[in-house]
């Protein structure tokens, strides 16, 4: 079943992939633009406690990415620790810093046109969302939950650049998740799909069960299907 799933997904994401490439080349404002997995629930799922981090294998991110940690307070701890594992980071805020020095809108719009990627220490991501503000979430730029106790700190912070915060889960009956840009090729946009899909499916009972259709799209296409469930049966959403 996973196995003819996949194939589709990789059949369908090679005929998208050259459709978006297409259409993007004949863009006005040439920009690389998202590729979306649109997924289609048979009933709405339960709404989660915190936000969902789905790990894509490719990353939608350039590569000489500017990552931003906030961490738990003392900033100075972790800033050593970041340094002393040779981790690649811009910038280090402690959770007590950034809540004095970035309470008006223009500093928080500085920060945020500052850097690419916002990683918080998943000990403090829960008030994050309202010391962000709406600015950061405009921009695509959701702060991703990052867990510092692991030991292996530096493939922790290189993961969760790869991931997307997905906060909007049981607010309806559909869902769409960035998998890629038209700028990947067909095989890492069938690897993203995949990801995404399976990342999801463990995460959010019952999995597959629940999932009445799948399609991919990007910015400046239409959506194309993937996969339909064959079964109308509705599963109670424990």
């Amino acid at each position: 079943h996973m196995e003819y799933l996949c194939w589709e997904a990789v059949v369908s994401t090679q005929s998208t992939g050259s459709h978006c490439r297409a259409q993007e080349s004949n863009s006005i404002t040439n920009t690389d633009s998202k590729v979306l997995v649109q997924v289609a629930f048979k009933k709405v799922p339960n709404k989660t406690q915190h936000p969902l981090r789905l790990t894509l294998k490719h990353s939608m991110n350039k590569k000489d990415l500017s990552v931003c940690l906030i961490t738990k307070d003392p900033q100075r701890y972790y800033k050593d620790l970041v340094k002393a594992q040779g981790i690649d980071v811009a910038r280090v805020i402690g959770i007590g810093k950034f809540k004095k020095k970035f309470k008006e809108l223009e500093s928080k719009r500085i920060l945020c046109e500052s850097h690419d990627v916002f990683l918080v220490d998943e000990r403090v991501i829960p008030i994050v969302p309202r010391w962000f503000g709406k600015y950061f979430y405009k921009k695509g730029k959701a702060p991703i939950k990052v867990n510092l106790k692991k030991k292996e700190l530096k493939a922790e912070i290189e993961t969760a650049t790869r991931s997307y915060m997905m906060s909007n889960l049981g607010n309806g009956s559909s869902i769409s998740i960035p998998c890629g840009r038209v700028s990947h090729d067909n095989e890492q946009l069938s690897d993203n799909v995949h990801a995404a899909l399976k990342e999801l499916c463990s995460q959010v009972n019952p999995g597959w069960k629940n999932i009445k259709a799948v399609y991919i799209k990007s910015d400046s296409s239409v959506s194309l299907p993937v996969y339909t469930s064959v079964s109308s049966t509705s599963y109670k959403i424990d």
